[in-house]
């Protein structure tokens, strides 16, 4: 079963964002008390994947969950389903839009991560049906499909 394992939210700009035990997600808007909530509906929530905090360990960089700016942290890799793709998270419904870009933020945690991290940050999604969420709650695909032959963005 696909689980949130960490959730994340702040009106700050620093990375990691905050830890929080709940996140309140409203419809259209996000998550409430980030500082990202309310901006742009279709970028409204980040869903991160614990394959992307591997492939920076991988790369020999350790980072805490929050790192990546992500809202969610999920157990499984989100660059795995494609855009259009419904995530039931709790009580809320969530819908991919699109890969998250790597920015320059990243590079407080190290200079390479920007590189390693590339098309794998995270995917940004919208808020279909609002909720609280937490840490713990299962996700569920609603509706799974291969990336292989479909690309973000």
């Amino acid at each position: 079963m696909n689980t949130v394992l960490s959730l994340h939210a702040g009106p700050g700009t620093s990375l990691p964002k905050p830890a929080v035990a709940k996140a309140h997600l409203v419809e259209g808007m996000g998550v409430e008390g980030d500082r990202h909530f309310g901006k742009h509906p279709d970028r409204a929530v980040l869903v991160a994947g614990r394959p992307t905090y591997a492939l920076a360990a991988g790369a020999g960089i350790e980072l805490p969950p929050g790192a990546l700016g992500e809202n969610l942290l999920v157990d499984f890799d989100p660059h795995a389903l494609s855009p259009g793709t419904r995530l039931q998270v709790g009580p809320a419904l969530l819908e991919l839009t699109t890969v998250c870009t790597v920015c320059n933020s990243l590079s407080v945690f190290d200079l390479r991560l920007p590189k390693v991290l590339l098309g794998k940050r995270g995917l940004y999604a919208r808020v279909l049906r609002g909720g609280v969420v937490e840490v713990g709650d299962s996700v569920q695909v609603l509706s799974p499909q291969s990336a292989q032959n479909t690309t973000f963005g």
